[in-house]
């Protein structure tokens, strides 16, 4: 069942994630039942803030500020687990979020971060643009080609819908970001990330007209 792995996961990353020393704020996704005998896990106030059009910077200080967010990370990035299940644990949606802060803390604020190269250094580098990440399961809103049922978004482009071969479970999630926008610290701590988990194989829900256009494939 779908909602027991996800619980399981959500456990077993917030442990490993304290253990590494990524997660300097953290609050568990709570359960809330709802109507039908289905649940919803990880709501937050101001959850549709990052569907606004309005800008980023504006965005971050609204979660942050509000605690709108799940985890926080030593450089301000914050991540978001969201899912609805139906009456039999199986996901109906999920939103999963990355908001990296658009200002690193300052020297004064987080000295860690600047004293540790060999964990910050790809973390701290003037050059980097930080930009926002989602990959939304919605299946009720499918369109073919436009918006399919599990895709990725990039940045607040609009209509910036990456094709994504099936739903996500949030460890899945976790290591997408840690291998790519924290490599140093998942190299650093790779025998703990990459520890087996408790997952189970999820279906496919992408179109034949999707996997002919660039797409993520997961297994």
């Amino acid at each position: 069942m779908s909602q027991a792995v996800v619980a399981s996961q959500l456990r077993e990353m917030y442990s490993r994630m304290l253990i590494a020393g990524l997660s300097v704020k953290q609050t568990f996704p709570s359960e809330r039942r709802l109507a039908e005998g289905k649940v919803s896990v990880g709501d937050l106030p101001l959850s549709s803030l990052a569907l606004k059009n309005i800008p980023y910077r504006t965005i971050y200080s609204e979660l942050d500020g509000n605690d709108a967010y799940h985890m926080k990370m030593p450089d301000g990035g914050l991540l978001i687990f969201q899912y609805r299940f139906d009456a039999e644990g199986k996901i109906e949606n999920h939103r999963l979020g990355f908001f990296p802060s658009p200002e690193l803390p300052t020297v004064e604020e987080a000295p860690y971060l600047y004293e540790k190269d060999e964990l910050f250094g790809d973390i701290v580098l003037e050059r980097i643009v930080r930009f926002p990440i989602r990959f939304d399961y919605d299946p009720d809103n499918h369109t073919d080609m436009l918006h399919p049922k599990s895709h990725v978004t990039f940045g607040q482009f609009e209509n910036c819908r990456i094709p994504v071969s099936t739903m996500l479970f949030p460890y899945a999630f976790l290591l997408f970001i840690l291998r790519n926008f924290y490599h140093r610290c998942y190299i650093k701590n790779k025998n703990t990330f990459d520890k087996s988990i408790k997952s189970l194989r999820l279906g496919s829900c992408i179109t034949d007209r999707e996997q002919g256009i660039l797409h993520l494939a997961i297994r």
